[in-house]
């Protein structure tokens, strides 16, 4: 990497900065924003993208940013996915199988999730016989937009680059929407769930769901002493930072995965050579993690502080994915788009509400807010909606939802090594037969547990 390149990359790291700054002063001041509680990436990515070079043309911004904020979230995600197994703690025995409603919300969002898929993949075959161009791809970009957030969505392009799809970059620009789309329709979906079940007497511990904390509107605390902590201190300052520690186990564990990746392609490994190497990336941490654990070392790092590193990635490539989103390429596609969103609310919302009231022992209402913010949004929305039912977490809800968002994880993964492939080389009918499989399959195993539960 040349000396120029790395300024091209500091320029557009600082126009990304700037951006985020500017979100992060209109969510705190503009009541639109606290209203559908937008992030600063999201409103610092829109308004970057209406003033520079794809609309108005009021920034001048060259190629080489453009082009470098749209590699951006492709590359820099590896942190993300890489830091993922990081400082896990071990279950006790039998702790997760006495949590029945977090197994049964759990094996629920991934059915949902499979739905997702489908719904997209069903999307491109209609629209393809009916003789719309679409591109083979389709299909994808809903599920990881809605479910994956704009963090997961900001990944599209570059898995789909690296398997050498030259429509990758209108693929990501479509997974961003939907996840613009997915969060400010899953919030104003939940909100107005919630106020009609409340106004039924449904829920069990709400009295106003519109009293949340000024901090969850406006985005920033309002004086010192409301500050949570963003971590603990683990080494002194003589050897080695904090949080120099903890980036440099995220970047070993990046870097097995390209050493890994690139013996895999030097000798043709039969059946691993489709992977990405961000896969590796993951699997190459859950062995080092397991190293550190060993050698009693895993006191040196911090959740909280791997959070905060994975969430001000998350920031920045966001924000230089929304940016940097192909607008005129996306709009060709606004009929299917706007179907597969319509499509996707729909099943999303019913079939968690009939789902959860059937299976879930306990305040199911309470338990269903957490999933269907995730199910649209991210796992903030799904905070966010759990906080207006449950807003002193006196039921299981919160608690239920954090570990069913972490069954849920898995199988997101999973998808996101082995269902790219799979499109890029069987197209979208295999791919809806795929995911519908999942589907049935999760149905089958949501029986099941409900049975063993009854026993």
């Amino acid at each position: 990497m040349t000396g120029s390149q790395i300024d091209v990359l500091l320029k557009t790291m600082a126009l990304v900065g700037t951006l985020l700054l500017i979100g992060t002063f209109l969510r705190a001041k503009v009541s639109l924003f606290q209203n559908l509680f937008l992030p600063a990436c999201v409103i610092g990515g829109i308004i970057g993208l209406i003033l520079g070079p794809r609309m108005l043309g009021v920034l001048p911004i060259s190629d080489e940013i453009m082009t470098t904020a749209s590699n951006m979230p492709g590359r820099f995600f590896a942190l993300i996915i890489a830091a993922l197994p990081m400082c896990s703690q071990k279950l006790k025995k039998g702790e997760l199988f006495q949590r029945i409603d977090a197994i049964k919300l759990g094996i629920i969002i991934s059915l949902i999730s499979a739905l997702q898929f489908a719904i997209g993949f069903l999307t491109n075959i209609v629209f393809t016989k009916l003789g719309l161009e679409m591109y083979s791809g389709y299909g994808l970009e809903m599920m990881l937009g809605f479910c994956g957030g704009h963090g997961t969505a900001a990944t599209v392009g570059g898995i789909l680059q690296n398997l050498g799809q030259d429509y990758w970059e209108v693929a990501q620009g479509m997974a961003m929407t939907f996840s613009t789309i997915g969060m400010v329709g899953g919030i104003m979906i939940g909100i107005t769930v919630i106020n009609i079940v409340s106004r039924k007497g449904l829920t069990n511990y709400v009295k106003d769901p519109g009293a949340l904390p000024k901090e969850m509107k406006t985005g920033l605390y309002s004086t010192v002493d409301e500050c949570p902590s963003a971590g603990r201190i683990t080494t002194a300052g003589g050897s080695i930072d904090t949080l120099g520690l903890h980036l440099a186990l995220i970047f070993l564990s990046v870097g097995a995965g390209y050493v890994i990746n690139y013996m895999i392609n030097k000798y043709q490994i039969p059946g691993l050579t489709y992977l990405s190497s961000w896969f590796w990336m993951l699997m190459s941490m859950y062995v080092i993690w397991f190293a550190v654990r060993k050698l009693n070392c895993e006191q040196y790092f911090d959740a909280n502080i791997k959070s905060r590193i994975q969430g001000c990635v998350t920031d920045f490539i966001v924000t230089a994915a929304i940016f940097s989103m192909p607008i005129e390429m996306i709009a060709e596609y606004w009929l299917p788009l706007l179907t597969t969103s319509v499509l996707g609310f729909v099943v999303t919302v019913s079939v968690l509400l009939f789902l959860d009231k059937m299976y879930l022992s306990k305040d199911w209402i309470e338990k269903s807010m957490g999933p269907l913010g995730m199910l649209t949004g991210d796992f903030i929305t799904g905070v966010l909606l759990t906080r207006m039912v449950d807003p002193d977490f006196k039921s299981e809800a919160m608690g239920d939802f954090s570990i069913a968002y972490s069954i849920n994880t898995f199988y997101c993964v999973a998808m996101l090594a082995i269902l790219f492939p799979f499109v890029v080389k069987r197209g979208a009918m295999a791919a809806m037969i795929f995911t519908v499989i999942h589907a049935v399959i999760f149905m089958v195993a949501l029986c099941l547990v409900n049975l063993k539960k009854k026993r």
